[in-house]
């Protein structure tokens, strides 16, 4: 059927007929760079033919929006990558290279001298091991090269070879090429005489970040052969022992539409699919059902996690929404309430346990919950699945010194160590070990209102006060000649607070940590560094030089909590259910910003730093590993999705935040409409921020999607948790919430009330919270501006529009050669413009010895010799001896390069705001007059340019600076209080003068 839109088909053929032929030119083997970049440069996309009143307007809006996609994407390539010819490419590098060859020759330096301290101080780190064992088994390599095949074993690799039989490498897809130099020189491959067994999964390679080499396995898979036969020998290992065939399908289902060898580094074809080879027994059970299979959730946020634009990688959220992390904290914690509890039916949800070899109920040690990085995300899981009474254990390595039971005996040993320490002090006081309140503190403060805490404590009577210093005095006493072990066991028994953390929540894990940082005190005894004090300092130093260290580990395999770990931690784990969390999170493509990249094939990729214009744009070299590092980085944010993916054994759910869930879905089913073969466009999945954008249009192509695709409405996740009471802080962060799970259903059911006041009170709070400054505009207006600046705006098609700039207008540079790239030092036109307001501004202008006097300018080194030679004097002359130069030195009044600070109403700067409600407002309008002399009846205004103007030009000039002379006739007036009679611009290099 016609669509309407046949006058769209010879454009398109055109413009596909182009691309056709651009795509021909790459794939020469030496396409001329030049070449490309006018092809791709000179070419214009033509507007579309109007399509006439029959056309299907939703086909019309889909192919335009496709048209606009490639347009983009063509203008992305103009604007950041042909932007320069081959010869200025070829001069950036050539001046880069002794700039890299200084810093490589740096690093290397530093590398020798390191290693020399080190080997002074016999210490050795992981890196060292494997590199002396490199030296070792390697001749010494004469060349430059590093190439695997450019390495000879040593007499000592040759005798490994005839000792090992068989070399077996588990987990090879992580190799390095350290490692893999290593293997080859034991190996017995150079002697056709193969030995190597590897065994790994490139789609599990998650290590790039430890130098991994996944082409390294890829190389291998894509030369060996299947023959039995064959001496290289390729075996596939497709049978899944872990998932159910539901998940299996699922995960098949997923990356056979997005992973590549574009991004994923393989084809996941049918050669690549998981085949089920678990056995899971048929349940029979009344009581009990199998909930296998995918959920896929989206919660709908009120800010964006992917707030900023495309190619931002520095927006990178280091300062994660928290809000949004909570949504998806309550998401998650609401589905494992729904899967614990009976269905509708009265069936609870069955698990395999292959340990028992039969079915039985889900429960939460079952659980985990995995995220790309647990940084920001950990603690608010933690408070919220805590809050809804739901046991987690969260291992993320940090978070000891953090606990509140650790916080407050360092707080103890501090002030036993030194008690004058005001924070340290009143942590102490206000803890459940002496529960002073803050009145109390208050009244202690009273009594000495300058001077330290301590001080007024000892003024104090107050029988608390007393016994807490007589309890500081003993401690303090045992430090001398107790150690500190000892010293905090002590402490323990006779505050009875080891107790007492421990008939808290989680009370098993606090008494670990106590336990802990016991143990480690015994330990620092046992150094030659003893006492109090220096375990102090040794705690201060540990915490600022690792940041923190992981909690007490006392959860053994059976503990029935929820587990949260990244995903790299869970590689090898498998769990029944999985719930993968924050898939709407930006992918970190931060490292793509840094001054100079590396790729270990590419090499470096610098800056090239103008210093003259002061300006650094990325070298071409940068640009292409950027490319690189980008398709990489993708690549391996795909293979760590598959790792979490294949974590789950019967269930697997995914949950994400988007800020508008039904344009979100829009998008998706806009990118599925253009599969091919099953996959995704490489442009669409090369193109994704986060695991949605290749996750949300997969699964929206799986037939029975609308089965297990859902999306929460924020509120329906938000429940309003009522407030504790106001309980001293040490309670709030030992016990959490005072309401257990229980409490909170019923009061949930009953429809819990809350008191008029308090409501009042909950209402004034979101009014304050909410409560927008009424005067925004104002906030743009520029308080200081400059005559200059405001030309530049005029030049603009709306003034107002720089506002949000503050007031600041975006000035396009143009790129230019480096000056020491050039043969000869020469001024731009914006210096010589320079030069000459210096000399206009300096010169006597009544004798005719110009030359002298710059000469004399060069000797008192007010001008350098170039610059003086850069003055042209007889411009100078010529405009003295016209009638408006004549008058001027005629004149007794004559003032240059007077400044001005002019405060008048915004209104007059900008005409939008007339009768706006900020007309009034003030700003200080500031510039420099050129020059302004005084005859009888008036001021005559002079200002000069050194612009090339062509005769033809002369007019443009004249309305360029119209509104340029206006502000600087009404300073001029506002400041003298005399008329200005006369205004001119006198153009020196067509030796003419412009009269307004």
């Amino acid at each position: 059927a016609s669509t309407g839109l046949d006058k769209y088909l010879p454009v398109f053929q055109e413009e596909y007929n182009f691309m056709q032929s651009l795509a021909r030119q790459f794939t020469l083997s030496f396409p001329q760079w030049d070449k490309l970049s006018r092809l791709i440069n000179s070419f214009q996309f033509t507007r579309l033919p109007s399509a006439g009143k029959d056309a299907d307007k939703s086909i019309q809006e889909q192919v335009k929006g496709l048209r606009d996609e490639v347009k983009k994407s063509f203008q992305r390539i103009k604007d950041q990558i042909f932007v320069s010819s081959s010869a200025e490419i070829i001069e950036d590098l050539r001046s880069l290279y002794p700039l890299i060859n200084c810093l490589t020759g740096l690093v290397i330096e530093f590398s020798h001298r390191y290693a020399e301290i080190k080997r002074e101080k016999s210490l050795v780190d992981f890196n060292d091991l494997e590199h002396f064992c490199l030296q070792i088994l390697t001749e010494p390599n004469k060349g430059e090269s590093i190439a695997v095949e450019s390495f000879r074993p040593s007499p000592v690799a040759r005798s490994y070879k005839q000792r090992f039989a068989e070399i077996l490498v588990d987990e090879y897809q992580d190799s390095n090429l350290t490692q893999e130099i290593i293997i080859n020189m034991i190996s017995r491959q150079d002697l056709q005489e193969p030995n190597v067994f590897m065994v790994g999964d490139v789609k599990q390679s998650i290590y790039r970040f430890r130098q991994a080499r996944p082409e390294l396995f890829l190389e291998k898979y894509s030369t060996y052969a299947l023959d039995e036969k064959s001496s290289s020998r390729k075996i596939l290992l497709s049978r899944n022992f872990r998932s159910r065939q539901e998940v299996i399908d699922m995960v098949n289902f997923i990356f056979e539409r997005l992973m590549s060898s574009r991004v994923g580094e393989i084809e996941y074809s049918e050669e690549e699919f998981l085949n089920c080879g678990a056995v899971y027994p048929e349940l029979n059970s009344e009581d009990l059902f199998a909930g296998g299979g995918i959920e896929f959730h989206l919660v709908e946020t009120k800010q964006d996690p992917l707030a900023g634009p495309e190619d931002d990688y520095e927006s990178v959220l280091e300062e994660e929404i928290p809000d949004n992390i909570q949504l998806e904290a309550r998401l998650a914690a609401q589905r494992i309430q729904e899967l614990l509890k009976p269905d509708a039916r009265g069936r609870k949800m069955a698990v395999f346990d292959k340990k028992q070899k039969k079915y039985r109920s889900l429960e939460y040690k079952d659980i985990v919950i995995l995220l790309r990085t647990t940084k920001n995300w950990a603690d608010v899981f933690a408070e919220e699945f805590t809050r809804q009474g739901i046991p987690i254990f969260v291992d993320t390595g940090t978070g000891f010194f953090k606990t509140a039971e650790v916080q407050i005996i360092l707080s103890l040993l501090q002030i036993i160590d030194n008690p004058l320490q005001d924070i340290p002090l009143l942590a102490v006081l206000r803890s459940p070990l002496f529960s002073f309140r803050e009145e109390e503190l208050a009244e202690l403060r009273l009594l000495k209102r300058q001077g330290y805490f301590y001080e007024a404590l000892q003024e104090s009577t107050n029988p608390k006060a007393i016994s807490f210093l007589e309890k500081l005095h003993k401690w303090r006493e045992e430090s001398l000649y107790l150690s500190t072990d000892r010293l905090l066991w002590q402490i323990y028994s006779e505050t009875n607070f080891y107790g007492l953390v421990g008939a808290l929540p989680g009370g098993e894990q606090r008494q670990a940590n106590l336990r802990m940082l016991f143990e480690r005190a015994r330990r620092y005894e046992e150094t030659s560094f003893k006492g109090l004090f220096h375990f102090i300092n040794f705690i201060d130093k540990l915490k600022s030089s690792r940041g923190d260290m992981g909690s007490a580990q006392i959860l053994g395999e059976n503990e029935n909590v929820v587990r949260l770990m990244s995903i790299h931690k869970s590689k090898g784990l498998e769990f029944p259910v999985v719930i993968l969390a924050g898939c709407g999170k930006r992918f970190n493509l931060q490292d793509l910003n840094k001054n100079i990249l590396y790729h270990q094939s590419l090499g470096l990729g610098p800056d090239v730093v103008d210093y003259e214009r002061r300006i650094a744009y990325p070298s071409q070299a940068k640009l292409a590993i950027r490319e690189k590092l980008k398709i990489e980085t993708l690549s391996e944010e795909m293979r760590i999705l598959y790792v979490a993916l294949t974590r789950a054994r019967e269930k697997l759910i995914i949950t994400g935040a988007v800020k508008d869930a039904a344009k979100t879905k829009q998008k998706w089913q806009k990118l599925c409409a253009r599969i091919q073969d099953k996959q995704l466009l490489a442009f669409d999945v090369q193109s994704a921020q986060q695991y949605l954008d290749w996750l949300g249009p997969a699964l929206l192509t799986h037939p029975e999607w609308e089965e297990f695709f859902r999306i929460w409405d924020r509120k329906t996740i938000v429940v309003d948790l009522e407030e504790p009471e106001d309980n001293n802080w040490w309670e709030e962060a030992l016990r959490g919430d005072h309401e257990q799970q229980g409490e909170k259903a019923e009061k949930a059911k009953a429809g819990s009330k809350t008191e008029p006041e308090k409501l009042w009170l909950k209402e004034e709070i979101r009014r304050r919270l909410n409560w927008e400054y009424p005067y925004t505009e104002i906030t743009y207006i520029p308080a200081k501006v400059s005559v200059t600046e405001l030309k530049r705006q005029e030049d603009t098609d709306n003034a107002m529009a720089n506002f949000g700039e503050a007031g600041m207008s975006i000035i396009n540079l143009s790129m230019k050669r480096p000056l020491f790239l050039e043969g000869k030092k020469g001024f731009s036109a914006a210096e010589k413009g320079t030069l000459m307001h210096f000399a206009m501004q300096h010169l006597d202008l009544a004798g005719n010895n110009y030359e002298e006097q710059l000469a004399d300018m060069v000797a008192k080194a007010l001008l350098t010799k170039e610059q003086a030679e850069n003055i042209n004097v007889n411009m100078i002359r010529e405009f003295l001896q016209s009638d408006l130069g004549r008058r001027m030195l005629a004149s007794s009044q004559v003032r240059r390069e007077v400044p001005f600070n002019l405060e008048l109403p915004c209104r007059e700067i900008y005409s939008e705001l007339e009768n706006h409600y900020c007309q009034d407002e003030k700003i200080i309008l500031q510039g420099i007059i050129d020059c302004y002399f005084e005859e009888e009846d008036g001021l005559v205004l002079l200002d000069y340019k050194t612009d090339y103007v062509p005769p033809a030009g002369v007019g443009r000039v004249k309305e360029k600076y119209k509104k340029q002379i206006y502000y600087y006739t009404l300073a001029l007036e506002k400041l003298t209080g005399i008329a200005v009679k006369e205004k001119y611009v006198y153009l020196f290099q067509a030796r003419q003068a412009i009269r307004y």
